[in-house]
């Protein structure tokens, strides 16, 4: 690593998943990602131990701007190793990807830090979709499974084309209606390290087996900060969810009750008001082909969500609302 500081940190988390890790990280290289240098960012991976840890000296080889870090973890939850990351990021701003197993195509590097040059304090977030033909949280009776998944990524040869990764995804579940409606989570965003140092960092009362809905909390709060007056979404870019038996992304037997105890949790934070962040997306980059049946079918969600708020007199975009009242203060 040069002794030069990057202009943007990547902060990702992993635990117990070599394979999806090392498709992540390789996704994030400069050798992946276009028309950008290694200079330009850092990938500071920090993972905790496992029975199937990374192999240091291959995440190191992927690039001069990859750190690594092995820690000792008691809980289950990632909290303690993000605000981990946050201590380490030299950059000015961060993205933060809680789950390392999400792959993200060639240009949410360039975007970026093509929205923090018109923001530094920018909010930006990249979609998040899952590779295979369902939602994961039903890998059982969709018949999917990791050697499925492998065999699905080598077909596409996505290491030549990032951008095939959509032809093998389908839309997050937890935001199904598209990058042009309120948003209920981010795996792979993008602000100020002064934005998430005003938020605490990760609050470390999210104790539940992998951070319960810490991804959820984090996210909101992000977005309604006053300084992020500009929300930007990459509409045509990805993070790709890997299948690896996750708490939240398989098909476990108790799957209802972790999820209710996640959402108890979040709820007690928003006065049981908790919901997506519901401000108006800029967008921002290019759409390509692979891309543009998640845009199309996003826009016809929106579409019909604006009619059917018009049509009750709601304002579509609240939280929007909200910052411009808070900014009345400065």
């Amino acid at each position: 690593m040069t002794a030069h500081q990057p202009r943007l940190s990547f902060i990702v988390v992993v635990y117990n998943m070599p394979r999806q890790a090392m498709n992540t990280l390789y996704s994030l290289s400069a050798r992946h990602q276009r028309n950008v240098r290694e200079q330009d960012y850092e990938i500071i991976v920090v993972e905790n131990r496992s029975a199937r840890n990374l192999a240091e000296a291959d995440v190191l080889a992927l690039g001069n701007n990859f750190r690594y870090f092995l820690r000792d973890e008691t809980s289950q939850s990632p909290v303690g190793a993000i605000n981990f990351g946050f201590a380490q990021a030299r950059g000015s701003n961060i993205c933060l990807m809680i789950d390392g197993a999400r792959m993200v195509t060639p240009r949410v590097v360039e975007y970026a830090l093509m929205g923090i040059a018109a923001d530094s304090d920018a909010l930006i977030a990249v979609p998040g979709y899952s590779l295979g033909w369902q939602d994961q949280r039903y890998n059982i009776e969709a018949a999917y499974d990791e050697t499925v998944e492998m065999e699905l990524l080598a077909a596409t040869r996505w290491q030549q084309n990032g951008y095939r990764l959509f032809d093998i995804a389908t839309i997050s579940g937890a935001n199904p209606n598209g990058c042009m409606n309120p948003l209920m989570e981010c795996n792979c965003v993008i602000t100020s390290a002064k934005n998430f140092a005003a938020i605490g960092g990760a609050n470390p009362d999210f104790q539940l087996p992998g951070g319960g809905s810490i991804n959820l909390h984090i996210f909101r709060q992000l977005g309604l900060l006053p300084e992020s007056r500009h929300y930007f979404v990459v509409a045509g870019e990805g993070s790709f969810h890997q299948f690896h038996g996750g708490i939240t992304t398989a098909q476990w037997s108790d799957l209802d009750e972790v999820l209710e105890s996640h959402r108890k949790q979040l709820h007690s934070y928003w006065n049981n008001h908790f919901h997506s962040l519901r401000r108006e997306p800029m967008l921002l980059g290019a759409v390509g082909s692979h891309a543009q049946k998640f845009l199309r079918f996003a826009s016809q969600k929106s579409r019909k969500r604006l009619g059917r708020l018009e049509k009750h007199g709601q304002q579509p975009w609240p939280d929007d609302l909200h910052i411009d009242t808070m900014k009345l203060d400065y």
